[in-house]
């Protein structure tokens, strides 16, 4: 994947994911930094991930399907599906230092534009369920760098299961408070699920869809037809 040579970075100085929304659905949280001069990426990844957990009931809109698109180091795109009861459809896009959140359901959103340091952006995957770091260093994985977040963290390997007829690789790695376990497909790169147990109980993220495509430019652009909101910049941006 894209993402799978990157390095664990500070979290220090970052915002990351409103816990409430149990996913990429907090516009307003999601972390993102200044861009650096760079050519623009060849490649993006595009993953579709299904969230399963105590207190998430099947079929409804936290444990429906969501798409993202993150093309290192500065771009990255989340879909979620439609919640008609709260009337609406999230849309977040990235691109660095650009940020919009949107309800693609009344055509409303907000753009901020970020003054802030040298860091990549971040999608933590565990990190939103963990405010107060009681997992230690899980919470620093992030879609798109899953694999080489379980090799650098120590975890064991072993066989997996066999899924759809094919064999898999599992990577485990057991923390204090924590037990966290990534099954791959038998190349070693692609996620097949990702899961983690506490005294919470036991969230899995299942990978639906995992690709590698040309990058596409437009799905990072802002969005035609909506009315913005300003945010202005936060000064605490800065700090380091």
């Amino acid at each position: 994947m894209l993402a799978q040579g990157r390095q664990f970075r500070e979290q220090r100085g970052c915002h990351t994911i409103n816990k409430d929304h149990m996913f990429l659905v907090a516009f307003t949280a999601l972390a993102f930094w200044g861009l650096q001069a760079s050519a623009a990426p060849t490649e993006m990844t595009k993953l579709v991930v299904r969230l399963m957990g105590p207190g998430i009931r099947p079929n409804s809109q936290t444990a429906l399907p969501k798409t993202i698109y993150v093309a290192d180091p500065h771009f990255a795109r989340i879909e979620d599906p439609p919640d008609a009861r709260q009337g609406l459809q999230k849309l977040t896009i990235i691109a660095e230092p650009d940020a919009y959140s949107v309800n693609l359901i009344d055509k409303k959103g907000t753009h901020a534009r970020d003054q802030g340091g040298p860091n990549d952006l971040h999608l933590p995957i565990v990190l939103p369920f963990d405010p107060k770091h009681h997992f230690g260093v899980l919470d620093k994985v992030e879609f798109g760098n899953e694999v080489e977040f379980f090799k650098q963290a120590g975890a064991k390997k072993e066989a997996g299961p066999i899924i759809n007829g094919q064999p898999s690789d599992r990577y485990t790695l057991k923390l204090k408070n924590v037990t966290a376990q990534l099954v791959v497909k038998p190349d070693g790169q692609i996620p097949e699920k990702l899961s983690w147990e506490s005294t919470a109980g036991k969230f899995v993220y299942e990978y639906i869809t995992v690709e590698e495509l040309p990058f596409d430019r437009s799905l990072f652009s802002r969005p035609a037809g909506i009315h913005f909101q300003e945010i202005k910049p936060d000064p605490s941006s800065d700090q380091s």
